[in-house]
C-alpha cells in the first residue's frame, strides 16, 4: 500500500472506531427497545435509621442492628408483593410498635400510600441514560412558583457502590431523628448524612471523613426537577452533610402529560469529578429513588428499596448496553 493510500486508510480506520465508540444524544436513545422494570416507591414517615434499628420498628429492628438482613428480605416477597402498610402511614393511622406513635404525625390526606416507577436505563462508551415514569400532581408544572419554595415536583436519585449497608437499607442510612421535621429535631437545619460518619452523636474527624471520601465511600445524589415545563438539575453528594458544591455533571429532559411525568437523566459514566461516583463497565452500583410530589418537600416523600443497576454483569437491573 502506497503511502498516501495508507494515510487515508488509517484515517478511514479512525473515523469508524470513534464513531463506533462514540456517544448518542439522550433524545436519540431508542427507549422503545429499552427493557422496562417497576421500582416501587412508597411514603415511609418519620422511618429514621434510629426508627429502623430500635424497638419501634418491631421484630425489623434486630436484624437491621446488626446488618442480619436487608429491607427487601423482611418486606418484599418472592412473587414482588410489598409487606408494608405504607396506606396505613400516609394517612397516619399505623403506629410505631413501641411509643404508639404515629409513624406520620402530619397526615398527607388523599394521597396513595405507594407509586409505581417505571424505570428504563442504558449506557454507552461515554454516558449512563436513566428514564423515570411515575403518576403524580403536576404541581409545580402548573406553578412554577412552588420551587421557589423548594416544593417542586422532583425525582431525586442516591448512588452509591462502595458502601455494603447502602446496598442493603438505600436511603435510610442517610435519614435520622436529629434532622429537620424528624422527632428528635432542635429547630436546627440538619440534613441528610451518612450514618456512619457519626460517632456517639458527634462528626467523625476531619481526617476520616477524608478518608470516606477517597476511597468513594460517599453517596452521589442526583436531583430533577420541575419548575413549569423546565427540567432543573442538582448534582450533590452526601457525607457528613449533604453538600451542593458539587459541580453540575447532569443533564436531564422532562414532561408532563396526562398525569404522568417522564424524566431522563445523563451523566458521563466517569466526569473527572471527585465528587462523582465512577460508572464502570463490568461493574454494579445500587440507587434508591425518592419522589417529591403535590407541594410537599423535605422528608414528605416516596422512597424506593436498593435497587441494583448492572453494567454488564448481573444486578437487579442491567442496564442495555447501547
Amino acid at each position: 500500500m502506497k503511502g498516501g493510500s495508507l494515510v487515508v486508510y488509517l484515517t478511514s480506520l479512525l473515523i469508524l472506531i470513534f464513531s463506533c465508540t462514540s456517544s448518542v444524544a439522550a433524545e436519540e436513545v431508542d427507549w422503545g427497545t429499552i427493557e422496562a422494570k417497576t421500582i416501587k416507591v412508597f411514603y415511609p414517615g418519620q422511618s429514621s435509621w434510629q426508627f429502623m434499628k430500635g424497638k419501634d420498628h418491631g421484630t425489623g429492628g434486630p436484624p437491621v442492628k446488626t446488618m442480619k438482613k436487608s429491607c427487601a428480605a423482611c418486606h418484599v416477597g418472592k412473587t414482588g408483593e410489598y409487606d408494608i402498610n405504607a396506606d396505613q402511614i400516609i394517612s397516619g393511622e399505623l403506629k410505631k410498635v413501641k411509643t404508639k406513635k404515629p409513624l406520620e404525625p402530619q397526615p398527607l390526606s388523599g394521597m396513595p400510600g405507594f407509586k409505581d416507577v417505571e424505570f428504563q436505563t442504558a449506557y454507552d462508551a461515554e454516558n449512563i441514560y436513566m428514564r423515570f415514569q411515575w403518576q403524580g400532581s403536576g404541581a409545580s408544572v402548573a406553578d412554577p412558583s412552588l420551587a421557589q419554595d423548594d416544593k417542586a415536583d422532583r425525582i431525586s436519585v442516591q448512588i452509591a457502590d462502595k458502601i455494603k449497608s447502602f446496598r442493603d437499607y438505600g436511603c435510610f442510612v442517610t435519614c435520622h431523628d436529629d434532622q429537620e421535621d424528624m422527632p428528635k429535631n432542635r429547630g436546627e437545619d440538619v440534613k441528610l448524612y451518612g450514618y456512619y460518619t457519626r460517632s456517639k452523636g458527634e462528626i467523625k474527624p476531619q481526617e476520616k471523613l477524608d478518608g470516606y471520601y477517597s476511597k468513594g465511600q460517599f453517596i452521589d445524589l442526583w436531583i430533577a426537577s420541575f419548575e413549569g415545563t423546565e427540567v432543573k438539575t442538582d448534582d450533590e453528594y452526601i457525607l457528613q452533610d449533604r453538600i451542593d458544591d458539587d459541580q453540575n455533571d447532569l443533564s436531564a429532559t422532562g414532561s408532563f402529560e396526562g398525569g404522568q411525568y417522564t424524566v431522563v437523566i445523563t451523566r458521563k459514566l466517569s466526569t473527572g469529578d471527585a465528587a462523582d461516583i465512577e460508572l464502570l463497565d463490568g461493574k454494579a452500583f445500587s440507587i434508591g429513588v425518592a419522589i417529591h410530589d403535590n407541594k410537599n418537600t423535605g422528608r414528605k416523600h416516596y422512597t424506593s428499596f436498593p435497587v441494583s443497576i448492572g453494567l454488564s454483569t448481573a444486578a437487579d437491573i442491567s442496564a442495555q448496553k447501547l
